[in-house]
């Protein structure tokens, strides 16, 4: 019995509680995890690193210039990836061809944001900042605009093959930064030259297997493969509605560096690193989901089906993750003063950030209406509740600082679950 096989007998008695085909979900996780499991233990491992090696202010800095080029993120077209995945997973292989030269194209649009953005902080004599911006607004375009390989074989379901990529692009990554901070700890760079190789190591550790990777991927289809017509305008359109969430998935960490610096930057960001690592974990189960949603919702039977079964198994997956998250919660003090002693006073925001994890599962609701295509519904979704969350934030956050930025955060999360589901119900 091979590991795979292992895996899946393994779980089976889940099968019993979800009433769900868990022997589908756990043949195309299975690789799909090994390849999250990697990217955890790597991004535990440099946390370790950044926590023990690096000042809380060149932290911060480097934190911040992440979250400012991640707002511009739409210009990268999120949407266009999920319109590739539910086109390669029909037979249109040719979407990807058209959809990820548009991606890339589009890209540079970061880029135009980057450099007002450092020029401005130039003007306000922030340097560190203003460098580090500079260097990402030259790569993002190589990182952000050739990273959708991955939507192209999650469509096609060649999750191994993902996996083995995605290991090599971790590897790259893990390597390049545990260098970089090497460098840093030994010599006495100012904090400017600190701040540039820090983000100069990222961006290029990601770029760099990007190309590689989207070239192999590219030579792979043919020229004259089906494209499915309608994709490129439903990928743009989710692209503009998906708009006001990437705004909310980084609107809190320019604001904590805005109106606290770069210190409470750092200590918000080991805050909600763990439970991101789990959420990503997790994540796993949606991207096995969606292609076998994308096929179910086009049968008219088989999508009225889905609305009838579905709430059932998500509702008992929720009383699995709120176990996952009760376990985190008592043990985050222990991990944090074993791994991560500088920052115990990230431990109380981490804990009551933990509990948006719970209802994760309802997260299947919002791939299951990108799956039926329905405009409207995606729209609602999309727009309505990262708009609350950025309400919530822009409130909060002047007001109770870090505690802010957590409620904000939580509360964003749990009305776009419960959105979500109302949505999915409707006809």
């Amino acid at each position: 019995m091979n590991p795979q096989q292992l895996f899946v007998h393994a779980i089976t008695p889940l099968e019993r509680f979800l009433k769900t085909d868990i022997r589908y979900l756990a043949s195309g996780s299975f690789w799909l995890s090994i390849s999250s499991v990697t990217g955890m233990l790597i991004a535990f491992i440099l946390s370790v690193a950044y926590a023990r090696y690096l000042p809380k202010e060149i932290y911060g800095s480097y934190r911040f210039i992440l979250s400012a080029i991640g707002m511009a993120g739409i210009f990268s077209l999120p949407g266009m990836s999920t319109a590739i995945v539910r086109a390669a997973a029909r037979g249109y292989d040719g979407t990807f061809r058209k959809g990820s030269y548009l991606i890339f194209l589009s890209s540079f649009g970061i880029s135009l944001v980057g450099f007002v953005t450092a020029i401005l902080f130039f003007v306000k004599g922030n340097a560190p900042v203003a460098y580090g911006l500079c260097i990402a607004s030259i790569l993002v375009p190589f990182m952000e605009g050739l990273g959708n390989w991955r939507g192209y074989l999650d469509g096609k379901k060649e999750f191994q093959k993902k996996t083995l990529c995605n290991i090599l692009s971790h590897a790259v990554y893990a390597l390049i930064m545990l260098g970089t901070i090497a460098v840093i700890y030994v010599n006495e760079f100012s904090l400017a030259m600190d701040v540039v190789l820090l983000t100069l190591a990222y961006f290029a550790s990601h770029a760099l297997p990007n190309v590689v990777l989207h070239w192999n991927i590219i030579r792979s289809i043919p020229k004259n493969a089906p494209q499915e017509e309608s994709a490129i305008a439903y990928g743009l359109r989710l692209s503009l509605s998906s708009a006001p969430s990437t705004l909310a998935n980084y609107i809190d960490s320019v604001l904590l560096y805005s109106f606290l610096g770069p210190a409470a930057l750092a200590v918000y960001s080991f805050a909600i690193a763990l439970p991101e690592q789990v959420k990503s974990f997790m994540g796993n189960i949606a991207t096995v989901t969606f292609s076998k949603l994308a096929v179910q919702a086009e049968g008219e039977e088989s999508a009225e089906s889905l609305k009838q079964t579905l709430p059932q198994k998500l509702f008992r997956a929720t009383i699995l993750t709120a176990v996952m998250v009760g376990g985190y919660i008592i043990t985050a003090p222990f991990i944090y003063t074993l791994f991560f002693p500088r920052y115990m006073d990230s431990v109380i925001y981490s804990q009551i950030f933990a509990l948006s994890l719970i209802l994760f599962p309802f997260g299947v609701f919002g791939d299951a209406l990108k799956a039926e295509g329905n405009i409207h519904k995606i729209y609602i979704h999309n727009i309505g509740a990262p708009l609350l969350q950025i309400i919530a934030l822009l409130l909060l956050v002047p007001f109770y600082d870090l505690w802010g930025a957590v409620a904000g955060r939580v509360i964003g999360r749990f009305l776009n679950h419960i959105l979500a589901y109302v949505l999915f119900k409707l006809p």
